[in-house]
């Protein structure tokens, strides 16, 4: 099974519960799928399928809070499908304002003539918490395994940004590379920000020291003489 379907076999809130259950499955797909990233195009592959995934879990969270509202207002149809609609498309934009969410599903049950509007604006509020939580279990894997990726390619891009066999314009691309790495493995959600090009822009040209190991010494220059 590849990782996208992982999410996409989540179609019933049986398999909504699967995945709150076993919600690592998606970034240890994703990680196995990944190629290795040797150069500086593959880095930025990489980093590009990385901010993807990372979308593709919002486009889930979508899915989920439609099939959650479905389920918990099939008997009350005060807020309707296409509000339903909107709800499950910006329920990522109520993290940590799920008070607005529940104010706004009150006020639109209550226009719908419902019965009990504060009672159906709790439903929607658990729905959306619900949601968002799984979204949050599935994206700190993701997240992690971004930091780790990161991690172990400073190595090579502190190699090439310290070649000297290599033009300069390479070395100093390769430091700009460093530094975000760094920085990546340190805070993953940096890749949200922008294409790996982009973030690159926001440092400043740096010329990294030569590797010592790689210098020649007295010794090595007698030798050739």
């Amino acid at each position: 099974m590849s990782a996208q379907q992982v999410l996409d076999q989540v179609q019933s809130l049986a398999r909504v519960a699967a995945l709150e259950a076993e919600p690592h499955g998606y970034a240890d797909q994703l990680v196995a799928e990944l190629a290795p990233a040797l150069s500086r195009d593959e880095l930025a592959a990489r980093d590009d399928r990385l901010r993807d995934a990372l979308a593709r879990i919002d486009a889930l969270a979508e899915r989920v809070m439609r099939i959650r509202l479905d389920h918990v207002l099939a008997d009350d149809q005060a807020i309707a499908v296409p509000t339903r609609k909107v709800f499950a498309a910006t329920v990522t934009g109520y993290v940590d304002r799920l008070d607005l969410l529940e104010t706004r599903a009150h006020d639109v049950a209550t226009r719908g003539g419902s019965r009990d509007a504060a009672g159906i604006a709790r439903l929607v509020v658990e729905a959306a918490r619900a949601t968002l939580a799984l979204r949050t279990a599935i994206r700190v894997d993701v997240f992690v395994a971004i930091s780790g990726l990161a991690a172990t390619s400073v190595p090579l891009a502190d190699a090439q940004a310290r070649d000297m066999r290599s033009e300069e314009v390479a070395r100093r691309a390769w430091s700009a590379l460093r530094r975000e790495l760094e920085a990546v493995a340190a805070e993953p959600t940096r890749v949200t920000e922008g294409p790996l090009a982009a973030r690159l822009g926001t440092w400043p040209e740096q010329l990294d020291d030569p590797d010592p190991a790689g210098e020649p010494t007295f010794a090595s220059l007698i030798e050739l003489d």
